[in-house]
């Protein structure tokens, strides 16, 4: 019983450790995707800056948990271990939540600017669309689908779709759609989160899964030094 004990402090040691660089991680992630957004010329805010201070506040509460975890591992306390494990269990709902949420907006979802943008395109009555084109800057490119949406109803192209503004050059011109290209942006800014996401759930669960065992340990070694005395 000793020997399991023992064995399970050493796994839990580890799995605290790599639940500290998780959490280090997503602290990371957090700066990262506030200084991209800060070095973006014409980026429009859909939540990230908000998405951003949520994964650097979760990353701190994750050290701290993991610190907590350590200091109940080195008492041997069931109260703060059991504790701990609800605490794991609690961050794991959490982090599944901000992935599924995650997930889906990097999936389908178009921020409804962008749609108002859309649909702007295709009304007759409007011959500027300042809407659309803050994203022809931002994103490199041309209408919904690509420059052949202008060509197809008979508009001038924007100075928007071209390099610098300017469209005297064929090169300069966008072909990409901006419906892709917001897809791609949000994909890409989403895949470090999804990654470190499912090595922090994944670590959450495990550990927990560990405490509870380490108590149970604890309490069986406990009731048989009673027993024996």
């Amino acid at each position: 019983m000793y020997c399991t004990t023992r064995l399970l402090r050493y796994i839990l040691c580890v799995i605290n450790l790599i639940y500290a660089l998780n959490g280090c991680l997503l602290i990371w992630y957090g700066t990262w995707l506030l200084n991209s957004i800060a070095e973006q010329r014409n980026a429009v805010d859909h939540g990230e800056k908000l998405a951003a201070i949520l994964c650097i506040l979760l990353g701190i509460v994750i050290v701290l948990a993991s610190i907590f975890g350590t200091v109940a591992l080195a008492k041997e306390c069931k109260k703060m271990l059991i504790s701990y494990a609800v605490l794991l269990l609690l961050l794991l709902v959490i982090q599944f939540i901000m992935f599924s949420i995650s997930f889906a907006a990097s999936r389908d979802a178009l921020p409804n600017s962008l749609k108002q943008g859309f649909d702007e395109l295709w009304d007759p009555k409007r011959s500027i669309n300042s809407t659309l084109s803050v994203y022809e800057e931002w994103l490199h490119c041309c209408g919904r689908n690509s420059a052949e949406d202008y060509i197809l109803l008979e508009r001038e192209i924007p100075a928007s779709c071209c390099f610098e503004l300017d469209c005297t050059k064929p090169s300069n011109l966008f072909m990409d759609g901006c419906e892709s290209q917001f897809k791609q942006y949000v994909s890409k800014k989403s895949a470090n989160f999804h990654t470190i996401t499912w090595l922090i759930i994944l670590t959450e669960f495990v550990g927990s899964v560990c405490t509870c065992y380490l108590v149970d340990s604890i309490r069986n070694h406990r009731d048989r030094v009673r027993f024996y005395n």
